[in-house]
């Protein structure tokens, strides 16, 4: 892996779960200094850890969701050194969930504009709500994890403690800032579901199709690795400007966008709620 500003070498892993469709990532430096970025998964994650011989020191939540937060404990129990880090606009969300445990909930609170050392690595701290109020995301030269802000083709639900326009603000100015060859690791991968959608508002989108191909010929538990330049092309929450996107939109769910455009302050925001509400159904 090419060494950037605040990298120094870093090594990334992605780890599935087996008890979810999640999955979490291990950030590691070149001494093994390691953070976990959302294990929900004590066992696979203790186990991974123990065999790299990792020295853990974080265990990083990106927000409140339990299906992010469930495994700290157990990861904790085995690696007594290491710290929760989570976002503190959603810290007591997370930290209810441990409510009579000794430790689980948030211990260290970050925020937008600040940063995370580990080891020798620098990770800085970006405000990405809108999937929750107090959702992080943490980026790292060209390595953004981002929870579940951003999916291969989509975007993460507003439905449980969240706000679509809020959202929609974190792709424009927060993602929309970041460069074309950031790669992004989300909680989830939904790719082939995502480009499904896609392609039942844009039939003809070539590079909705061609994802969808690849993505059909993984195995279950591998996740398709994309970069933001690569999703600028055929992410429609990202395309919020696209005027054949928009035309489709109008043509074949015109009512929708209207009732999204009741709610939003732009044109571009009201096909991201438009969007949005789509896929919620789909």
């Amino acid at each position: 892996m090419t060494e950037k500003p605040g990298e120094k070498a870093m090594s990334v892993e992605t780890i599935a779960s087996s008890v979810s469709d999640n999955f979490f990532y291990a950030v590691v430096d070149t001494h093994g200094r390691a953070a976990l970025i959302d294990p929900i998964d004590a066992e696979v994650a203790v186990a991974r850890v123990r065999d790299a011989g990792w020295e853990l020191e974080w265990v990083v939540n990106t927000h409140w969701h339990p299906d992010h937060v469930a495994g700290n404990a157990g990861v904790l129990a085995a690696f007594p050194d290491a710290q929760v880090v989570g976002p503190a606009g959603d810290r007591e969300r997370i930290d209810a969930q441990f409510a009579g445990e000794a430790r689980g909930g948030v211990e260290v609170e970050m925020r937008g504009g600040e940063s995370l050392r580990v080891g020798g690595l620098t990770l800085e701290v970006l405000d990405t709500p809108g999937h929750t109020a107090g959702h992080v995301s943490l980026r790292c030269g060209n390595h953004l994890f981002s929870g579940d802000v951003i999916f291969s083709g989509g975007a993460g639900h507003c439905r449980a403690g969240g706000d679509v326009g809020v959202h929609f603000s974190t792709f424009a100015q927060v993602l929309g800032a970041l460069p074309d060859a950031t790669v992004f690791y989300p909680g989830h991968d939904y790719t082939a579901r995502n480009c499904e959608f896609i392609l039942s508002i844009e039939p003809e989108h070539r590079e909705a199709r061609a994802v969808l191909e690849q993505a059909k010929a993984m195995g279950p538990r591998e996740r398709f690795e994309s970069t933001l330049g690569q999703e600028r092309a055929y992410n429609p929450f990202l395309r919020c400007a696209d005027t054949g996107l928009r035309k489709a939109l109008s043509s074949r769910y015109g009512e929708a966008l209207e009732a999204a455009r009741a709610q939003a302050q732009s044109e571009d925001e009201a096909v991201f709620r438009c969007l949005r509400a789509l896929r919620d159904r789909w």
